[in-house]
This record gives C-alpha cells, structure tokens and sequence, in this order.
C-alpha cells in the first residue's frame, strides 16, 4: 500500500496516537483534518486504506471503514481508477494482489494493539544573553527556546555561581528585539520591544544578601 495519500494518513494517525489520543479521538480528527483527501476521487481510496491500516493495528478498525474498504476491494473500483490513471497490466495485477492480502489482514482482528512510541524531543537554545556583572558572582542569560525546531518561549534567568538562582522573565514571541545590560553589580537593565506581553516579569533577583534590581525599558 505504498502511496504519498496513505502514508500521510497513516503516519498523521500514530503522530497523535504515540502523544496519547484515544483511538476513537484520532480517528475523529484525522477525518476532519484531511475531510478534503477523504472526499476527493483520486485520493479518497488511498486515504481508507490508510486509516484502516492504522485502525487495525491499534485493534479499533471501525465497522463503516472496514465495509468501506472491503467494497472497494471486492467490486473492483480502485483498479478500475488505476486503469484511469494509466497503470499497465502488470501494475494492476500486482495491485489486485496487495489489495486482496490487505482485505484478508484487516478481516482478521489483530491480536493486540501496537504499542504506542513515545515522542522524542530535542530542546534547542538560540542565546540573546549571556552576560555577568563587574563583580563576576552571577550570570544573566537569555535564549529563545526551540523543541523539535519549533518555538516554544523565551526566558531570562539569573544564576549565582555560588549556587542559587532562578527564573526572571518570561515571553512567547519569536525574534522579539529585546537586550539587556549590567548598569553596576547590582543592577540589570532589560531593553525590550513594547509589544513584548511577558508572562514573567520579575523587578528583583537575589541570593542571600546580594540583591539584584531588574529594570525594563519598552521602546
């Protein structure tokens, strides 16, 4: 069942199957999300294919699908548009076999569902900042944030070499114009782009007895 159409319902499925959606749940969506394939002469074949495929193998293949399927298969209208679509007789004798080995798999309940993957992420920093004062006991750094490529936020954070530290601001906007700078030991200076709408927005920082006044310019 090697095509573009049901690879791509196929995989969409286990995308929100492995992040925990309910088989029911995924199915719903993934009917609405591509209703257009679903509908469409040439892709429509392909797309039951592939949301039966993966209904099957998650043991919740839905009786209309599976009926759907099997009288495409058995009445012969996907070879027919195979014959339309100018496949030879040997693309379509092959065809004929794969659909039938595939109608004969899904009629038969698979003993248990797949397992589901968990999703791998990779977290990625883009730097804005990384800077100390003259007294070189504490770091500020800011970075834009990135999982799996896709932006997540952009937070500041003050460290104490000597331990201790945390979470000054916070904000969603990618490539947001925003800088900062140590006017004295004690003092930190955030030059940010007056759109900015932070979700953290701290005014002090401090680690024992060394306090730390956080000051914000918008422009």
């Amino acid at each position: 069942m090697d095509n573009d159409t049901t690879a791509d319902i196929y995989s969409n499925f286990f995308d929100k199957y492995n992040k925990g959606g309910g088989q029911a749940y995924v199915s719903k969506e993934i009917k609405k999300e591509f209703h257009e394939y679903f509908n469409d002469y040439e892709d429509k074949n392909n797309s039951f294919f592939g949301l039966a495929q993966a209904q099957w193998e998650t043991k919740s293949l839905e009786p209309e699908v599976y009926e759907i399927v099997k009288g495409l298969i058995e009445n012969g209208t996907d070879l027919k548009l195979w014959k339309e679509l100018d496949a030879d007789k040997a693309m379509i004798a092959e065809r004929k076999v794969v659909l039938e080995n595939f109608l004969k798999q899904i009629s038969t309940e698979k003993p248990k569902a797949k397992r589901r993957v968990k999703p791998k992420y990779k977290f990625t920093m883009n730097e804005l900042a990384n800077i100390s004062p003259p007294d070189d006991n504490k770091v500020f750094t800011m970075n834009e944030e990135f999982r799996n490529g896709e932006y997540i936020h952009t937070s500041g954070i003050m460290m104490w070499k000597s331990g201790g530290g945390g979470g000054v601001l916070y904000f969603e906007g990618l490539g947001k114009n925003i800088t900062a700078e140590w006017i004295n030991n004690n003092k930190l200076k955030i030059v940010h782009d007056s759109t900015i709408d932070f979700t953290m927005k701290r005014t002090e920082s401090s680690y024992y007895t060394d306090d730390v006044e956080v000051e914000y310019c918008a422009e």
